[in-house]
């Protein structure tokens, strides 16, 4: 089983992956093209298109959301560690209250995804009930905060639940997403990753849960929104078919969820429903096949474990 080490081979390649054309699914739009021969830079490798797009991709505490058609929908929640991107499946999403005022949602831990997964989007092909048909889109991108827990026991109570900031620290958080100044503190993202990496694989003593407090800024749709992730008791976890542990969590949500609701339409309207990358629908993501390039058939090749039935 590929661990978090090995993703630290550098690789080179000037691939990119294609992106579908809902009115023609098998044609490529003239910037795929122009995507495809774009040299590739920064550390991870993304096109220059890219990183002046989603600025948080040039540092290392960057993370993703995809919207996933899969046997069943859910949203990913993809963060960047030692290069590769640790993944929840939450099914009801990160924001959009329910009727019954949940405080939680099931994220279920995936696979560990490979970086170019990051922007990918398009079709994988396969076709559900109801005329559904499987593929992901690019919901939104950012960078990641992790915060200390909010008492020493690091419970996971009522009082727990992270706090909506004030109209004072949403300014400071929005002065901090502006770009970083040369010479800044942590320029590119690493103590971050540190620390998320601290959180992730720290110890806990018994009858204590695991847990991680962050916050998701910098994104189109996720601003400011502070969540803990919280690991679920041993025995909860399940396996996939495929054999690999799927480690229950649940994700915490903030006490103001409701501010956080499904608006503009709602979740598949014209703001929550829209791909980030390209302005398009689930619907036409997922309306034609378009064939992985050549860039991802090496990482699949590589990284086939990776790639399975469990998100």
């Amino acid at each position: 089983m590929w661990t978090l080490h090995q993703l630290k081979k550098k690789r080179k390649t000037k691939h990119a992956i294609a992106i579908q054309v809902p009115s023609a699914p098998v044609q490529r739009q003239r910037n795929d093209v122009e995507e495809e021969q774009e040299d590739r830079v920064g550390i991870w490798g993304f096109t220059k298109a890219e990183i002046d797009r989603f600025p948080a991709l040039r540092k290392r505490n960057f993370w993703c959301i995809q919207r996933h058609s899969a046997t069943a929908m859910h949203y990913d929640l993809r963060m960047q560690i030692d290069g590769g991107t640790v993944s929840w499946a939450v099914p009801k999403g990160l924001i959009g209250i329910s009727k019954n005022g949940e405080s939680s949602r099931l994220a279920v831990e995936t696979t560990i995804h490979p970086i170019s997964y990051t922007t990918y989007e398009g079709a994988d092909g396969r076709n559900f009930s109801a005329g559904r048909k499987g593929g992901t889109l690019l919901w939104d991108i950012g960078e990641y905060i992790i915060t200390k827990p909010s008492s020493a026991a690091d419970s996971t109570s009522e009082e727990d639940r992270p706090s909506r900031p004030s109209k004072r620290q949403r300014r400071q958080v929005s002065d901090a997403d502006q770009p970083e100044e040369e010479g800044s503190e942590d320029p590119d993202g690493k103590h971050q990753e540190d620390l998320f990496r601290q959180f992730l694989y720290r110890q806990v003593g018994y009858g204590k849960s695991r847990s991680i407090h962050f916050i998701l800024r910098g994104g189109r749709k996720m601003t400011n929104h502070h969540f803990i992730l919280v690991l679920a008791t041993a025995h909860a976890h399940t396996f996939s078919a495929s054999g690999q542990i799927k480690k229950t969590w649940f994700l915490r949500l903030p006490k103001e969820v409701d501010e956080y609701l499904w608006d503009q339409g709602g979740e598949e309207g014209d703001f929550w429903g829209r791909s980030v990358k390209t302005g398009r629908s689930l619907k036409e993501v997922t309306a034609g096949y378009v064939a992985r390039p050549d860039r991802w058939k090496e990482e699949a090749a590589r990284f086939a474990s990776w790639f399975g039935d469990d998100d």
